[in-house]
This record gives structure tokens, C-alpha cells and sequence, in this order.
């Protein structure tokens, strides 16, 4: 009788029709140990039956595991202990289905070991806005937020603009050029929303935070030439005469015209350049190689080149979310959330747990928390804007 009740409240809460009433007693039924067998099994079921996207009204409803938190703080009940198992996977979608995200699990194999599920008392919220700032040539600086809309300050015959969707760009007045190129640079600092901005010659660069870009008012000469460091993504106007560059200490990317995304972050292993359509040549330490689309290069000793490379993984950054791949261990995990979250991380003990998954970026800081220990042999714990790892 008891399974048969927990069945029906279960879907019932997945097709929105709950009552708070019975979402309380469903929390309050799902505390108990001696409910985990019907709670695996309907969890599994959900799991590997259920196609994630087509499962709206659970991913617009509150999270079953949350209402169990909310629920026991409030009235003052432990969180008890419970024995996470295959249906972690499926807990951990619930979890953060209120906030229209998933983490897919790719190892659902027993996890051994149990995980305790607490309320986090701090939490730190994603970015909302863009702090991104530009350095002009004169060293004179624009803060992007503040800055309404509209023109921003005038170099030479170059007009700099803010568009009425938060875009930079830069416009010039009859298309003739300068005599001597002027440099600025546009900063994204950590916990910035991503900032896309519009150059002379009509290409459009995304900066993922923690990111910058400098590069001429104007281009002048035979070649376009930028410097970056932190993660771009280009997409590049087509001038055969007037081949495009980037640079960073590491390498150097030239194009014709293409679609390609870089990652130079000074605390990443290596530089990563990943072709999404055209091509282009990379040179680094008398290296040189030619990426075709779907490709990647890693800048290490020499440049590396894979084949057949996961586009929404690299490219997650700029659609909102967090992919990481079957492999990727905490400290790949944590230095994407560090810059977007503007948050430190403190490792206590050694980390061996791999995940591979989505989430979205527009959660706080706490859901991610909740799938990484969920799903890994760790704990975290946030201090102010300091996340401490743990095993």
C-alpha cells in the first residue's frame, strides 16, 4: 500500500498536478530509508524511459530531492543518510529539473559509498550583467555597463557604439583609414556575462569571462591582427587580400574567413584551437598545420591535432551551459565555474572522481555543488567566494 502511494504521489508531482499538501508528504515519505527500493526503482525507470526533453512538466515543477531539503529544513528534521546508487544519474536530473537544466551522467555504474545531501548556507548567484570595460588608445576606459546605448566615444573617423542589444561595434564614417593604427582593448573580467563586439571590418568576436582582446581601431597594412588571451569565439569576414590573425605568446591563427573558437587561458595545460567551418593554419615554434572543420589543435611542444572533436562541448560556454566530457576531473570542472562564478577554489586532499555532463550556466553555484557531490567522491563547502574541495 505504502509503494503504491509513493507511485502515484511520484507522478503526480512529474505531471505538475501535486498539491503542496502531498509534495510535503512525499519529501517526508522520501526521508525514509525503508522507501529507497520504490524510490530506485522509480527513479531508474524515469531515468531510461523517460527522454529528458520530452519530460516538461518535471523539469518545470520543484525537485523532489530539493523538497526534501526545503522541507527538513524548515521543521528542524535531519537530513538523513542515503545510499546513492544507480539512480544517482536520475536524482541528479531531478534535482536540478526546477531549473530547466540536466546533468546527464555518463558513468551510472554503483557508486559505492554514500553521499549526504545538506543545505548549502551560502551561495553565490551566476553573472547577470557584462563588466567587460574597454581600454581606449588614449588610456582613457569605458565601463560597458553603465554605458547607455548609443555612441561612446569617436577615434579618428571611427565611431565606437553600443547597440541596443548590449553589442559593441565599431563604425567608420566614409571608410577611409587612419595613418597610424590605434589599439584598445576590451577586458571581460571573471563573473562577467559573455560580451560579443562587432570590429572595423565587420567580424564578430564573443569573449567568454576572464577574457581579453586588443586589436586596432582600424586595420591597416596587409593583414588584420588581433591578441587574446582567455577564450574567443571568431567569426571572421571574409577578405582574402587582408588575411586575419590571432596571436597569443603560445601561437599564432590565420584565416581567411572562418568560424573557429580559441581557449588561451594562462591556467589551462595548453592552448586549444577548435574549427567549426573554413579553415586555418596555426603556427607555433616553427610548427605549422592547417585545421580542417571538426578539428582541434592543442599547443603543447608542438601542435597536436584531433579529429572528430565534441562542437557542443567546446562551444558550451557560448550557449549557456557547462559540457564537460566523460573524463573531465575536478580541476577542469572547477576552473570553468571559478571564472564564471568569480569564485576561488581550495583543494583539501586529493580529487580521483571523473564527470562528464550539462548544466546550465544560469543556476547558482549551490546546484552545481549538489550534482558534482552527488555524482563524485568529494565535498564542497563555499566560504564567501571561496569553494573548498574536499574528498
Amino acid at each position: 500500500m505504502k509503494d503504491e502511494r509513493i507511485q502515484y504521489l511520484f507522478n503526480r508531482y512529474r505531471t505538475g498536478t501535486c498539491s503542496p499538501e502531498e509534495k510535503k508528504e512525499l519529501s517526508l515519505l522520501c526521508l525514509l530509508p525503508e522507501n529507497q527500493k520504490i524510490l530506485e526503482k522509480l527513479l531508474e525507470t524515469t531515468w531510461e524511459q523517460t527522454p529528458l526533453e520530452n519530460d516538461m512538466p518535471a523539469r518545470k515543477g520543484a525537485s523532489i530531492l530539493q523538497n526534501i531539503l526545503d522541507s527538513s529544513a524548515r521543521e528542524g528534521m535531519p537530513v538523513k543518510k542515503i545510499e546513492w546508487r544507480r539512480w544517482v544519474a536520475a536524482a541528479a536530473v531531478i534535482m536540478t529539473a526546477g531549473l530547466g537544466s540536466y546533468f546527464f551522467l555518463f558513468h551510472k555504474k554503483n557508486i559505492p559509498g554514500e553521499t549526504v545531501l545538506a543545505v548549502t548556507p551560502n551561495d553565490v548567484k551566476p553573472p547577470k550583467t557584462s563588466k567587460a570595460v574597454i581600454t581606449l588608445s588614449d588610456g582613457s576606459v569605458l565601463y560597458l555597463d553603465s554605458a547607455g546605448k548609443g555612441q561612446l566615444a569617436i577615434q579618428g573617423n571611427v565611431k565606437l557604439v553600443k547597440l541596443a542589444n548590449g553589442q559593441i561595434a565599431y563604425e567608420t564614417a566614409d571608410g577611409s583609414t587612419t595613418p597610424e593604427p590605434q589599439y584598445n582593448t576590451l577586458s571581460n573580467p571573471r563573473g562577467s556575462n559573455i560580451i560579443d563586439i562587432k570590429l572595423s571590418d565587420g567580424s564578430h568576436v564573443w569573449l567568454n569571462a576572464g577574457s581579453t582582446i586588443q586589436y586596432p581601431v582600424v586595420f591597416t597594412g596587409n593583414e588584420r591582427k588581433v591578441s587574446i588571451t582567455g577564450e574567443a569565439y571568431f567569426e571572421v569576414t571574409r577578405n582574402p587580400a587582408k588575411p586575419f590573425k590571432v596571436a597569443n605568446n603560445k601561437m599564432e591563427v590565420t584565416v581567411l574567413g572562418t568560424h573557429f573558437n580559441v581557449n588561451a587561458y594562462d591556467d589551462e595545460p595548453n592552448v586549444k584551437v577548435t574549427l567549426l567551418e573554413g579553415a586555418v593554419k596555426i603556427k607555433h615554434s616553427g610548427f605549422t598545420k592547417v585545421l580542417q572543420p571538426g578539428q582541434q589543435a592543442r599547443i603543447t611542444n608542438e601542435i597536436l591535432v584531433t579529429d572528430n572533436i565534441d562542437i557542443e562541448e567546446v562551444m558550451a560556454w557560448k550557449t549557456g551551459k557547462f559540457v564537460f566530457g566523460e573524463k573531465a576531473d575536478i580541476a577542469t570542472v572547477m576552473r570553468q565555474v571559478a571564472r564564471w562564478y568569480n569564485v576561488d577554489i581550495e583543494y583539501r586532499g586529493k580529487i580521483t572522481s571523473h564527470f562528464g555532463g550539462t548544466i546550465s550556466r544560469q543556476v547558482n553555484i549551490s546546484e552545481i555543488i549538489n550534482v558534482l557531490e552527488a555524482t563524485g567522491h568529494l565535498k564542497c563547502s563555499i566560504e564567501g567566494r571561496k569553494i573548498i574541495v574536499s574528498p
